[in-house]
């Protein structure tokens, strides 16, 4: 996962180079240090989850799984929300944080709004993504992984211009889009998972636990 992070700003600092300016990469630089800012909190969520989900997953305890990711989509879903709330209101302030230069601090802040405008949903989406790992579903998490930055995020940073007169604003919605577009398929296919998985015969397994 670490590797596809390069190569998704590798493809970002190479269109935003052509249609944009060294600015517009000094601008990402700072974006990318506020993904992370809003990406560990939410990883350290998720990862304090996932003992709790696999545990009662494994002690057929589904009644607290609903309980625990209830909680965790809440939890992660919330933060993502008055994260990018905040950001979307005062992008100045957490440019400042890192530079005070004023052509960067306004290219930032533009560019900002635009950037992390999908992220608010993005809450729904690692927490659906980290369950399924926690549930034994390795290889979908893994999936749902790529296809937000290698299968959708990397090949709209270069499809996106060609169909925009603005280029420098379609790279920079390709993180939007690419957000949305996850986030909706992920959220369908964990529904769709997590209501095969605990309806029918799980119900009883359920019931004959909390008799026990």
């Amino acid at each position: 996962m670490q590797s596809t992070e390069s190569i998704v700003l590798i493809s970002l600092n190479n269109q935003l180079l052509k249609y944009g300016s060294d600015i517009a990469v000094s601008a990402m630089t700072i974006m990318s240090s506020m993904m992370q800012m809003i990406m560990l909190p939410m990883s350290g969520l998720t990862q304090g989850a996932q003992p709790i989900l696999s545990y009662n997953f494994g002690a057929k305890r589904y009644d607290r799984v609903k309980k625990a990711f209830k909680l965790l989509f809440i939890s992660c879903f919330t933060f993502t929300m008055v994260a990018v709330g905040l950001i979307e209101l005062f992008p100045a302030f957490f440019v400042k944080i890192f530079n005070n230069s004023p052509a960067l601090v306004d290219m930032t802040s533009w560019s900002m709004r635009i950037y992390f405008a999908g992220m608010c949903l993005f809450g729904m989406q690692i927490s659906c993504q980290q369950t399924f790992l926690s549930l034994g579903e390795a290889k979908i998490s893994l999936f749902l992984a790529l296809l937000r930055k290698m299968i959708l995020l990397v090949p709209l940073i270069f499809i996106l211009p060609a169909f925009m007169k603005d280029g420098l604003t379609a790279v920079l919605l390709a993180e939007p889009v690419a957000d949305v577009i996850a986030c909706l398929t992920t959220t369908t296919l964990f529904y769709r998972f997590f209501k095969k998985k605990f309806s029918g015969d799980n119900i009883v397994e359920i019931n004959e636990n909390i008799a026990k």
